[in-house]
Protein backbone atom coordinates (compact mmCIF):
# COMPACT_ATOMS: atom_id res chain seq x y z
CA UNK A 1 0.00 0.00 0.00
CA UNK A 2 1.35 2.99 -0.59
CA UNK A 3 1.51 6.36 1.12
CA UNK A 4 -0.78 9.36 0.78
CA UNK A 5 -0.15 12.91 0.43
CA UNK A 6 -2.34 15.63 0.87
CA UNK A 7 -2.29 18.95 2.06
CA UNK A 8 -3.07 20.48 5.64
CA UNK A 9 -4.22 23.96 5.61
CA UNK A 10 -2.18 25.92 8.37
CA UNK A 11 -3.52 29.48 9.38
CA UNK A 12 -1.26 32.49 11.33
CA UNK A 13 -4.04 32.96 13.75
CA UNK A 14 -7.36 31.48 15.32
CA UNK A 15 -10.10 32.12 15.36
CA UNK A 16 -13.53 33.38 13.28
CA UNK A 17 -11.13 35.20 10.57
CA UNK A 18 -11.07 31.39 9.37
CA UNK A 19 -14.31 30.12 9.50
CA UNK A 20 -14.74 29.95 5.74
CA UNK A 21 -11.46 28.70 4.49
CA UNK A 22 -12.06 26.09 6.77
CA UNK A 23 -15.03 25.25 5.55
CA UNK A 24 -14.29 25.05 2.00
CA UNK A 25 -10.90 22.94 3.09
CA UNK A 26 -13.67 20.23 4.76
CA UNK A 27 -15.96 20.40 1.37
CA UNK A 28 -13.22 19.62 -0.97
CA UNK A 29 -11.70 16.93 1.79
CA UNK A 30 -15.09 15.38 1.55
CA UNK A 31 -14.95 14.45 -2.19
CA UNK A 32 -11.35 13.14 -1.81
CA UNK A 33 -12.22 10.95 0.77
CA UNK A 34 -16.29 10.29 -0.10
CA UNK A 35 -17.93 11.59 2.96
CA UNK A 36 -21.05 11.92 3.66
CA UNK A 37 -21.41 13.80 7.17
CA UNK A 38 -19.71 16.94 8.78
CA UNK A 39 -20.33 17.76 12.29
CA UNK A 40 -19.72 21.90 13.05
CA UNK A 41 -19.14 23.11 16.41
CA UNK A 42 -21.56 25.89 16.58
CA UNK A 43 -22.22 27.94 20.26
CA UNK A 44 -24.78 30.60 18.43
CA UNK A 45 -25.37 29.06 14.80
CA UNK A 46 -23.13 31.75 12.47
CA UNK A 47 -21.00 28.83 12.15
CA UNK A 48 -23.52 27.01 10.95
CA UNK A 49 -25.11 29.45 8.63
CA UNK A 50 -21.74 29.73 7.35
CA UNK A 51 -21.65 26.14 6.79
CA UNK A 52 -24.83 26.27 5.11
CA UNK A 53 -24.12 28.24 2.48
CA UNK A 54 -20.93 26.53 1.48
CA UNK A 55 -22.61 23.12 1.43
CA UNK A 56 -25.52 24.24 -0.85
CA UNK A 57 -26.20 21.57 -3.63
CA UNK A 58 -24.08 19.39 -2.04
CA UNK A 59 -25.64 15.82 -1.01
CA UNK A 60 -23.70 16.13 2.54
CA UNK A 61 -25.17 16.16 5.92
CA UNK A 62 -24.35 19.05 8.55
CA UNK A 63 -24.90 17.96 11.91
CA UNK A 64 -24.54 21.15 14.49
CA UNK A 65 -23.08 20.33 17.80
CA UNK A 66 -24.18 23.35 20.04
CA UNK A 67 -23.23 24.52 23.74
CA UNK A 68 -25.49 24.14 26.30
CA UNK A 69 -27.35 27.39 27.04
CA UNK A 70 -25.50 29.76 28.99
CA UNK A 71 -23.14 32.90 27.93
CA UNK A 72 -19.54 33.95 27.66
CA UNK A 73 -17.23 36.78 27.84
CA UNK A 74 -17.06 39.37 24.64
CA UNK A 75 -15.08 42.78 23.96
CA UNK A 76 -18.97 44.23 24.50
CA UNK A 77 -20.80 42.72 26.97
CA UNK A 78 -21.94 38.74 27.77
CA UNK A 79 -22.58 36.90 24.40
CA UNK A 80 -24.98 34.37 24.94
CA UNK A 81 -24.26 30.47 23.64
CA UNK A 82 -26.27 27.56 23.00
CA UNK A 83 -28.53 27.18 20.12
CA UNK A 84 -31.29 26.43 22.97
CA UNK A 85 -31.66 30.22 23.65
CA UNK A 86 -34.43 32.43 23.00
CA UNK A 87 -32.13 34.45 21.02
CA UNK A 88 -31.40 31.71 18.25
CA UNK A 89 -34.99 30.65 17.97
CA UNK A 90 -35.09 32.45 13.81
CA UNK A 91 -31.25 30.75 13.29
CA UNK A 92 -32.23 27.60 14.97
CA UNK A 93 -35.45 27.14 13.02
CA UNK A 94 -33.40 28.38 9.63
CA UNK A 95 -30.62 25.27 10.36
CA UNK A 96 -33.84 23.33 10.32
CA UNK A 97 -35.51 24.14 7.60
CA UNK A 98 -32.29 23.57 5.66
CA UNK A 99 -31.91 19.76 7.15
CA UNK A 100 -29.49 20.59 9.65
CA UNK A 101 -29.12 17.87 11.96
CA UNK A 102 -28.79 20.15 16.13
CA UNK A 103 -27.48 18.09 19.12
CA UNK A 104 -26.89 19.83 22.26
CA UNK A 105 -24.84 17.60 25.02
CA UNK A 106 -22.57 18.41 28.13
CA UNK A 107 -19.08 18.10 26.98
CA UNK A 108 -17.07 14.68 27.32
CA UNK A 109 -14.34 16.36 28.81
CA UNK A 110 -16.19 18.96 30.76
CA UNK A 111 -18.70 16.64 33.40
CA UNK A 112 -19.64 17.18 36.28
CA UNK A 113 -16.52 16.06 38.40
CA UNK A 114 -15.30 19.49 36.15
CA UNK A 115 -17.12 21.42 39.21
CA UNK A 116 -14.90 20.72 41.30
CA UNK A 117 -12.25 22.95 40.12
CA UNK A 118 -11.65 23.15 36.31
CA UNK A 119 -7.98 22.63 37.37
CA UNK A 120 -8.30 19.74 39.55
CA UNK A 121 -7.03 16.78 38.12
CA UNK A 122 -9.64 14.45 37.32
CA UNK A 123 -9.11 11.98 34.52
CA UNK A 124 -11.18 14.25 32.03
CA UNK A 125 -9.70 17.44 32.69
CA UNK A 126 -6.26 16.06 32.43
CA UNK A 127 -7.34 14.76 28.79
CA UNK A 128 -8.87 18.28 28.39
CA UNK A 129 -6.04 20.20 28.96
CA UNK A 130 -3.64 17.49 27.08
CA UNK A 131 -5.67 18.38 24.50
CA UNK A 132 -5.14 21.88 24.65
CA UNK A 133 -1.99 21.32 23.73
CA UNK A 134 -3.10 20.74 20.01
CA UNK A 135 -5.53 23.90 20.65
CA UNK A 136 -9.02 25.05 21.50
CA UNK A 137 -10.26 23.92 17.97
CA UNK A 138 -8.65 20.57 17.43
CA UNK A 139 -9.94 19.70 21.40
CA UNK A 140 -13.85 20.82 20.64
CA UNK A 141 -12.99 18.87 17.43
CA UNK A 142 -13.04 15.99 19.16
CA UNK A 143 -15.24 16.32 21.33
CA UNK A 144 -18.03 17.34 19.05
CA UNK A 145 -17.29 14.49 16.89
CA UNK A 146 -17.99 12.27 20.01
CA UNK A 147 -21.28 14.41 21.18
CA UNK A 148 -22.68 13.51 17.88
CA UNK A 149 -21.93 9.88 17.90
CA UNK A 150 -23.19 9.65 21.51
CA UNK A 151 -26.46 11.22 20.42
CA UNK A 152 -26.92 9.21 17.50
CA UNK A 153 -26.43 11.37 14.37
CA UNK A 154 -23.10 9.66 13.57
CA UNK A 155 -22.37 5.49 13.60
CA UNK A 156 -18.88 5.02 15.69
CA UNK A 157 -16.48 4.07 13.89
CA UNK A 158 -18.14 6.05 10.87
CA UNK A 159 -15.42 8.99 8.95
CA UNK A 160 -16.56 11.90 9.21
CA UNK A 161 -15.21 15.65 9.06
CA UNK A 162 -15.43 17.61 12.22
CA UNK A 163 -14.99 21.44 12.20
CA UNK A 164 -14.32 23.38 15.22
CA UNK A 165 -12.53 26.73 16.16
CA UNK A 166 -11.07 29.11 19.21
CA UNK A 167 -13.47 31.01 21.08
CA UNK A 168 -15.79 32.17 18.20
CA UNK A 169 -15.51 30.66 14.67
CA UNK A 170 -14.00 27.78 12.80
CA UNK A 171 -10.27 27.56 12.69
CA UNK A 172 -9.79 23.73 12.63
CA UNK A 173 -11.10 20.94 10.56
CA UNK A 174 -10.52 16.79 11.56
CA UNK A 175 -11.23 13.82 9.79
CA UNK A 176 -12.04 11.44 12.11
CA UNK A 177 -13.13 8.10 13.17
CA UNK A 178 -14.82 8.91 16.69
CA UNK A 179 -16.58 6.69 19.40
CA UNK A 180 -18.66 6.93 22.38
CA UNK A 181 -17.51 8.94 25.07
CA UNK A 182 -16.59 5.79 27.27
CA UNK A 183 -14.61 3.82 23.86
CA UNK A 184 -12.42 7.64 23.76
CA UNK A 185 -9.42 5.97 24.46
CA UNK A 186 -10.16 2.30 23.27
CA UNK A 187 -10.96 3.41 19.64
CA UNK A 188 -10.99 7.14 18.47
CA UNK A 189 -9.08 8.12 15.52
CA UNK A 190 -7.78 11.14 14.00
CA UNK A 191 -7.51 10.30 10.87
CA UNK A 192 -6.63 13.66 9.05
CA UNK A 193 -5.68 17.36 10.02
CA UNK A 194 -7.16 19.19 7.47
CA UNK A 195 -6.88 22.68 8.75
CA UNK A 196 -5.84 24.34 11.69
CA UNK A 197 -3.76 27.29 13.14
CA UNK A 198 0.25 26.91 13.35
CA UNK A 199 -0.42 29.18 16.87
CA UNK A 200 -2.64 28.86 19.72
CA UNK A 201 -4.38 31.22 22.37
CA UNK A 202 -3.05 30.28 26.04
CA UNK A 203 -4.60 33.12 28.25
CA UNK A 204 -8.41 34.13 28.42
CA UNK A 205 -10.19 35.64 27.27
CA UNK A 206 -9.33 34.25 23.85
CA UNK A 207 -10.46 37.92 21.72
CA UNK A 208 -7.63 39.45 23.57
CA UNK A 209 -4.91 37.48 22.85
CA UNK A 210 -2.14 38.47 20.12
CA UNK A 211 -3.21 35.07 18.24
CA UNK A 212 -6.80 35.78 17.88
CA UNK A 213 -8.34 37.04 15.01
CA UNK A 214 -11.72 37.64 14.01
CA UNK A 215 -14.86 39.58 13.30
CA UNK A 216 -17.02 40.34 16.73
CA UNK A 217 -19.53 43.38 15.89
CA UNK A 218 -21.95 40.66 14.38
CA UNK A 219 -22.04 38.65 17.74
CA UNK A 220 -25.14 39.44 20.04
CA UNK A 221 -24.26 40.77 23.35
CA UNK A 222 -26.22 41.23 26.54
Amino acid sequence: MSDIERQTLCFQYCGEVNTERTLLAARERCKTLDLSKVVVASETGRSALKAVEVFKNSDIILIVVTHYPASTWGPKGRIPIGLGRHEYTDTREALVNHGVKIVQSTRPFAPPSRSLDWNYPTPEAIIDRTLDVFGSGTKIAIEAAIIAVDCGEVEEGEDVISCAGTFKGLDTALCVRPTYTMNFFKSFEIREIIARPVCRVQTLPEHEHKNWKGNLDQYLTQ
